[in-house]
């Protein structure tokens, strides 16, 4: 029975756009296979059954058990006829069929269809298509699939079947009957608590965790005034008689969210992926030592995903900082999941444009100084002015000095408090300095062998920067503060 639009919060959001990406990858016929993680009580399988109330319309070959699609034909019943004459057509809901722990592998893949074979008029021996066959354009979904991969293997190995390939296969036998194999072209949701028994999915049948693109956590509200909101729904927004007697109200939120999925659906083949971004996941792929290629697959596919939903036409890196956490998440390590997530963020908050992983190492990214500049009759540069040209700045000392910047100038950031220590370190080193050619001739001055680092413009490194762990502790610079006190 219809349920009113699930609250969305925080705690939930990743789910509905998984949901939302699943069906609109489905309805363009590419399979995207979704699991929903979290605690008892988040929502996870009532956000999933509520979308069927909100499912699109698909065509179909009229009266087709196999959802045959009138274009591309492939059950057994219309693929023979297929460009002969043309098919007969309706308009009905994206399948949505639902297998739970008790189902049977007849009932889930096929089985002889008694009613036609006991037909007094015209007996014949026919095939039934089960669950996951007239499941074919639409959604199966599958609740507590880590109990089910652990109670049900027959099961779990046509669940492995179907999720295996794009589209998925099954292979229906009866004795006494030639053996039928189909195409299904479905998306596997799926929702599991990974703190009750028998435990998480990846450890019970990691072949099967594999096989979903999307791993979403689910967490409850923690706003107080979305806990709110929901006790403070009416009565009658649950009642399946006041659901009855009025289905325009209870249809129109599905109706606004599903809204234009089937146009975004057949604009995602427009969806292209800039050259820069393919290369960065192929590195991604080999520099992070991810095992399975459905990785990089599921990456491309939903980052497509989630262009299209905004309306777009090209791939952003915004799209892979939104889709990595799920596509990884089940992948990769957490802490090798937090270095590539930090990666894009960190050169994202830079305005830098996202270059290969820092282990491979690419001279061009160097860049030459200004030409414009000019320079102090000390050797510092100028500082840089408001329309990014440099100042000249006058000198008391006719020594000069190049040296490459060892902090960058962000805004009005200020130095830190043991980097002002070392810079007064060394000038107070060089007050009581006289004669010889290294004399500054100033006393508390700053040496001119040390450049200020507030007053140089940033010049980028000739190399690409080292991974931390990469580096020797002899090579490692850091703040006395940080160091071990002396006993």
């Amino acid at each position: 029975m219809p349920k009113p639009t699930p609250i969305r919060h925080q705690g939930n959001e990743n789910l509905f756009l998984a949901v939302e990406m699943s069906v609109v990858s489905t309805l363009a016929g590419i399979p995207l296979h979704v699991h929903a993680e979290g605690l008892r009580g988040t929502g996870k399988t009532t956000v999933m059954r509520w979308a069927r109330n909100a499912m699109p319309k698909i065509r179909r070959v009229k009266g087709c058990p196999f959802q045959c699609d009138p274009q591309r034909p492939h059950c057994p019943l219309h693929s023979a006829l297929a460009g002969s004459t043309p098919f007969e057509t309706e308009d009905t809901a994206m399948p949505f069929v639902e297998i739970g722990h008790g189902a049977k592998l007849g009932t889930v893949l096929g089985s002889i269809d008694l009613a036609r074979l006991t037909d007094r008029s015209r007996p014949e021996a026919a095939l039934l298509p089960g669950a996951i066959p007239m499941a074919h354009r639409g959604i199966i979904l599958v609740d507590e699939v880590n109990r089910l991969a652990e109670t049900a293997p027959e099961i779990t190995d046509v669940l492995l079947s179907v999720m295996g390939t794009k589209p998925g296969r099954v292979k229906i036998e009866e004795v006494g009957l030639p053996a039928c194999e189909i195409d299904v072209t479905s998306s596997v949701w799926a929702a599991s608590n990974p703190d009750e028994d028998p435990g998480p999915l990846e450890d019970i049948r990691k072949q099967l965790a594999d096989r979903f693109d999307l791993v979403v956590p689910v967490q409850r509200p923690s706003d107080a005034a979305i806990v709110e909101k929901l006790l403070l729904r009416t009565p009658f927004e649950d009642s399946p008689r006041e659901n009855l007697l009025d289905n325009s109200r209870q249809t129109s939120s599905e109706s606004l969210w599903m809204a234009g999925l089937v146009e975004k659906a057949e604009s995602l083949r427009q969806v292209t992926v800039p050259p820069g971004i393919v290369k960065y996941i192929a590195q991604l792929y080999v520099q992070r030592n991810v095992e399975s290629l459905r990785a990089i697959e599921a990456l491309e596919l939903s980052s497509r995903l989630k262009a299209a939903l905004e309306g777009r036409f090209e791939v952003s890196f915004d799209d892979l900082l939104s889709v990595i956490p799920l596509v990884l998440r089940h992948r990769v390590e957490p802490l090798i999941l937090s270095e590539i997530l930090k990666d894009l963020e960190l050169r994202k908050a830079a305005g830098v444009q996202v270059k290969p992983l820092p282990e491979t190492k690419d001279a061009s990214t160097a860049q030459p100084p200004d030409k414009n500049s000019t320079s102090g009759q000390n050797g510092h540069l100028g500082d840089p002015g408001p329309d990014g040209t440099s100042r000249p700045k006058e000198a008391a000392t006719g020594t000069k000095h190049e040296q490459p910047a060892v902090l960058q100038k962000t805004g009005d950031r200020t130095t830190p408090t043991w980097l002002q220590r070392l810079m007064s370190k060394y000038s107070s080193a060089n007050q009581g300095v006289s004669g010889g050619s290294g004399a500054s001739g100033q006393s508390g001055a700053m040496s001119p062998q040390l450049t200020d680092p507030k007053k140089t413009p940033p010049v980028s490194p000739p190399d690409a920067a080292r991974r931390i762990s990469y580096l020797s502790w002899e090579e490692l610079v850091v703040p006395p503060e940080w160091k071990d006190n002396p006993k």
